[in-house]
């Protein structure tokens, strides 16, 4: 907190306004200083500035790397109605004739042979769980299990390693595990640390499902778990009551239950020997009945074994065939089961539809990949009764079959590439027997897309020249310094921001690293590109671009727009290659890759200079003259305050004279009876 000082008391005089103009005198170097400072700050801004312009501008330069900037396709059917097609980059200016199309590729698919609902005037709900309407299904649906009993799961190891995941389906804690692979038995460790290289042990990671092995496995190994399964509910009154509702319907036994903590022995039959809390359940809905009224907020905790059912299902791809296996407990619905299957690796999506009351089952891809058999293959009773699916009823997919160029084949798909041309057949037709016309499909160059690609690029070249030549040549008003504090607070805001504009104005006029990338960007372009490419295009004026008439203008490109488009459709490889060749010299560089090289120099050579907003002051030369600016601001502000001290001791001292001298005075007046008088 500044001390109050008092002066002029014997003197009269306005010490504060001396001392402050005598101040103002002494502060003249730091203001300087200040000055410099603002100066150093406003320059590295620009730089930043400038360089953020550079680095948009490098970045453009890769779409000019990329081929599909200058050799886009385009493809022309005869017929779109019956063929369409796409082209890549690399594909060439070709010509494709398909004269038949006799089968388009249909995926396999299956449905239920009749309604899976026991009543047509009682249909199941797919929302409502599976175990409260299994009445609903035929006999036989579903063949309940129980999690108390060892349930099983398989990996089969397409690939030797140590590290493996199965799809844990049921909810709940695992217990007693034991894993075996093709018939060795496995110890469990309790955590993955304990395992011992070499040694027939393994770590199961209960909840995500990891499984992880001492020794590598090879493959064709088959991983064999054994596990039985329980889970556990929490549930706290919200008011009291008798009733506690568990998650899954169908228990078989409940193993333990805590009132608030307290442990509730049970019987072997999972019933309490506790008078206190006596209890019914009912297996079905998963409902327990305390004889005795529970209080709100009581906490309640059961482990429980439940019932669950399974099947399982197989398809064939391209690979081969991929077999899953499905757990659903009793709380899961219809709908719930079909998702699952339908995000399954099997690539099938299921649905039940309403009015049939049927389930129908499609394979994803196309195709027949089991010439064999079937192409959906299943077993599980909730399959076969439940859904009432049965594989004699599968039709299955086909391939499509044509005649291309003369021969005839067949793919999987509708859609097939060749050469880098990607075919959909959406019908069928017979040029052969005369019903319909052939369909052909022509590829050649987008000149468009290219056109625009290159025009856009010297659009934004130009623009830079521009932002840069402005730059350079900004007029440098010297007699607008930074303003200082005092000066600040005599001007208004709009005064202040008119002044600031020029006092900012030139801090890079003719900067020599700006100047260097203009000269070096204009050899860049007008540099031939040398190199084995036999292409006809080896520097830009052969494919129409040069620099304007006026010197002025820096450099700035133009384009003769027929002769562009005349070299793409000629040699459009030939124009990609001349801005994007690459080679162990610059000579050899397309323009785009010599820019990039150019543009990155220079961008290095400024933030060397002005940093950038993830550096400190000591890692660029800006930062490192602003830190001494402020070092040397800082020590002679510390003086300014000493000698700001020191007026005020004189003056003080001066004033304390005086009124000394004041006092002898008047003792003296007293004396000589010249004293005032009552």
């Amino acid at each position: 907190m500044p001390s109050i000082r008092f002066g002029g008391m014997a003197s009269g005089l306005d010490t504060e306004s001396i001392i402050k103009d005598m101040m103002r005198v002494e502060r003249l170097p730091v203001d300087k200083l200040k000055q410099k400072k603002q100066t150093l700050e406003w320059q590295r801004d620009s730089y930043r500035e400038t360089n953020l312009l550079l680095t948009s501008f490098r970045d453009k330069t890769l779409n000019m790397r990329m081929q599909s900037s200058f050799t886009t396709k385009i493809t022309n059917s005869s017929n779109s109605d019956k063929v369409t097609a796409t082209a890549a980059a690399t594909s060439g200016n070709v010509s494709y004739t398909l004269s038949k199309v006799s089968q388009l590729a249909t995926s396999a698919t299956n449905s239920s042979t009749n309604s899976i609902s026991k009543s047509n005037t009682d249909k199941i709900s797919t929302s409502e769980k599976l175990y409260s309407i299994q009445d609903k299904f035929q006999v036989g649906t579903f063949e309940w299990k129980d999690t108390a009993n060892p349930i099983n799961e398989r990996i089969n190891v397409d690939a030797g390693g140590k590290e493996f995941s199965f799809k844990k389906s049921l909810s709940g804690t695992i217990e007693n595990l034991k894993v075996n692979v093709s018939g060795s038995e496995y110890t469990v460790v309790d955590e993955l640390g304990d395992l011992t290289e070499g040694a027939n042990q393994v770590f199961v990671d209960k909840n995500t499902g990891k499984v992880t092995f001492s020794n590598t496995l090879s493959a064709g190994d088959k991983i064999n778990i054994e596990y039985t399964a329980s889970v556990k509910d929490t549930v706290t009154l919200s008011t009291k009551g008798k009733e506690v509702n568990l998650t899954n319907p169908g228990i078989t036994q409940i193993k333990s239950i805590s009132i608030d903590g307290k442990e509730i022995t049970l019987d072997v039959n999972g019933q309490s020997t506790d008078e206190n809390y006596k209890f019914s359940l009912d297996k079905n809905t998963g409902k327990i009945t305390f004889d005795n009224e529970l209080a709100a907020n009581t906490k309640v905790e059961v482990s429980y074994h439940q019932e669950y059912f399974e099947f399982e299902m197989a398809t064939h791809n391209k690979s081969g065939q991929t077999v899953e296996s499905f757990k659903f407990d009793g709380k899961a619905s219809l709908d719930k089961v079909m998702d699952t299957v339908n995000k399954s690796d099997l690539g099938v999506n299921m649905f039940y539809d309403e009015y049939s009351d049927s389930v129908t089952m499609t394979r994803t891809e196309t195709g027949n990949f089991n010439e064999a058999g079937n192409e959906i293959t299943f077993t599980g009773s909730f399959l076969t009764k439940g859904l009432m699916l049965s594989e004699g009823n599968e039709k299955g997919g086909e391939n499509a079959k044509f005649t291309l160029n003369g021969l005839e084949t067949q793919r999987t798909s509708n859609n097939f590439t060749v050469n880098g041309v990607t075919f959909t057949l959406k019908d069928t037709f017979d040029s052969v027997d005369g019903t319909d016309a052939a369909v052909t499909v022509s590829v050649q160059n987008d000149t468009t897309k290219a056109f625009d690609n290159i025009k856009k690029f010297v659009e934004d070249y130009n623009e830079l020249i521009d932002k840069l030549q402005g730059t350079m040549k900004e007029e440098k008003y010297r007699d607008y310094a930074p303003l200082t504090d005092e000066e600040r607070e005599a001007l208004s805001d709009d005064q202040i921001e008119k002044w600031e504009e020029k006092a900012k104005s030139g801090l890079l006029r003719n900067d020599q690293t700006l100047s260097s990338l203009l000269n070096q960007m204009r050899m860049d372009f007008y540099t031939p590109v040398e190199g084995e490419s036999d292409s006809m295009f080896n520097q830009l004026s052969a494919i129409g671009i040069t620099t304007t008439a006026n010197y002025l203008d820096g450099g700035k490109l133009q384009i003769n727009e027929e002769k562009l488009k005349e070299a793409l459709e000629k040699d459009a490889d030939g124009v990609y290659n001349l801005f994007a060749a690459d080679g162990p010299t610059s000579g050899e560089q397309g323009i785009a890759r010599r820019l990039r090289d150019s543009l990155s120099n220079s961008i290095t050579t400024i933030t060397q200079r002005a940093g950038n907003g993830m550096q400190t002051n000591s890692q660029f030369t800006l930062g490192k003259n602003l830190d001494e600016v402020n070092s040397r601001i800082t020590d002679m502000e510390a003086r300014l305050v000493e000698k700001e001290d020191r007026f005020w001791q004189q003056f003080t001292a001066m004033e304390t004279a005086m009124q000394k001298m004041n006092d002898q005075m008047n003792y003296m007046m007293s004396q000589l009876g010249m004293g005032t008088t009552a």
